[in-house]
């Protein structure tokens, strides 16, 4: 793949927070074709959209479908890679103009096969022949009140499409949209999640939580772990289960808990209780998990490419980030619990420091806008893959937790 291609995902979800398809997000350098990695060969093409939409889920590997943004000129000129309809859905800019030629070029996409999405919609009599070919219409939540919202989906209820509701940021924002009749949702809303009153804390997140502050510290000792997790027998029992199992590919069976942490180390540790965390996670939607272990690793692969961040201390800041919506509660009360190193505590709060200024790039890349980012694009774009690779391993990894 060519350096100056950037290109990210993100996740669209149904009704039961599952993950079912992911937008890839595109800039090139010039700023022209909206897609020129699928311009090659079939082959080569595929190898590239499978690297950002296939998934570990429960174990399995899974190919999502890959909306995709094509320009009228693109549509009209007929220039559609030879990829299968199942592969991707064709998704038509918000500025596209309902001339007899797209309307042509949309009608053979669809007797094709392939599905047909309308970007940032809202409803115009003009638009009707358009509406009447489109299998999902994408409605922007941050352009619209609630109620210009409610009014725009109940013009559109004849049409029988399903409705994607898209910029979603909060679980309210969620909830609202699912009453109205949105059969999918994207944007970032799982990282803000809906707060639970008077929900305490149980003893078991509070030992995880110790455990993260432990790990973010450089004087953390195997000895100090040890004694923290033998606290929580179902801890320690995983641990010794993940330890005997063949990621790690022991001679022996490991039968306690400091020939565990031994043979595990400090630096797999974090990981590892990383893991267990989420895996405990219940009633928490898959995608979160992925989306919690790619930053940690990302910010993990920038930060061992500068001299300013250390790799540990990233990694960590990358696994805090969304951890508020994993264990319900704001950013600012997690932190509390956690009793973090100052730096680290004021990257996250505040994006302070060279550390902040990493989580900052991490956040603009994998959000899009690239224009916020002033690394090298090969540099960012391989840093992703990798994380993208180690986040499939890592939930594969899950099963066993």
């Amino acid at each position: 793949m060519p350096d100056k291609i950037l290109m990210a995902r993100q996740p669209i979800f149904d009704t039961t927070l599952k993950v079912v398809a992911y937008e890839l997000l595109y800039r090139s350098e010039d700023g022209l074709n909206p897609l020129p990695m699928i311009s090659g060969e079939q082959a080569s093409s595929r190898v590239i959209l499978h690297s950002y939409t296939s998934i570990i889920d429960r174990g399995s590997l899974r190919v999502l479908p890959a909306f995709i943004n094509f320009s009228q000129t693109m549509l009209e000129s007929d220039t559609l890679p030879h990829l299968s309809p199942k592969e991707v859905v064709i998704e038509v800019l918000e500025d596209c103009k309902p001339t007899p030629q797209l309307i042509a070029a949309l009608k053979r996409l669809r007797n094709a096969g392939f599905r047909l999405a309308l970007d940032d919609f809202s409803y115009r009599p003009e638009l009707k022949p358009l509406v009447e070919l489109a299998h999902i219409i994408k409605l922007d939540v941050r352009t619209m009140t609630h109620i210009q919202l409610a009014e725009q989906i109940e013009r559109l209820k004849p049409f029988r499409t399903t409705l994607l509701a898209e910029k979603v940021e909060t679980f309210k924002e969620y909830r609202l949209c699912k009453e109205l009749g949105c059969e999918l949702f994207q944007g970032f809303f799982f990282s803000k999640p809906e707060l639970l009153k008077g929900h305490p804390v149980s003893s078991n997140k509070m030992i995880l939580g110790q455990l993260m502050s432990y790990l973010s510290r450089p004087d953390c000792t195997l000895e100090q772990l040890k004694t923290l997790i033998a606290r929580d027998p179902a801890l320690s029992f995983k641990l010794l289960r993940l330890t005997n199992s063949a990621a790690f590919g022991l001679q022996h069976k490991v039968s306690n808990l400091h020939e565990a942490l031994v043979y595990i180390g400090l630096t797999e540790l974090k990981r590892w209780i990383s893991l267990i965390m989420l895996a405990e996670s219940h009633g928490k939607p898959s995608e979160l998990i992925r989306q919690i272990l790619l930053l940690a690793r990302f910010c993990e692969q920038l930060a061992e490419t500068s001299e300013a961040v250390d790799s540990g201390a990233a990694f960590m800041a990358g696994l805090l980030l969304h951890m508020d919506a994993m264990m319900d509660m704001t950013q600012t009360q997690l932190l509390s619990l956690l009793d973090l190193e100052h730096h680290l505590h004021q990257a996250l709060l505040y994006r302070e420091g060279e550390l902040g200024r990493l989580l900052e790039q991490v956040e603009a890349f994998v959000h899009g806008n690239w224009q916020r980012t002033d690394r090298q694009a090969s540099q960012l774009q391989r840093c992703y893959l990798d994380s993208l690779e180690w986040t499939r391993e890592s939930m594969q990894l899950l099963s066993l937790a």
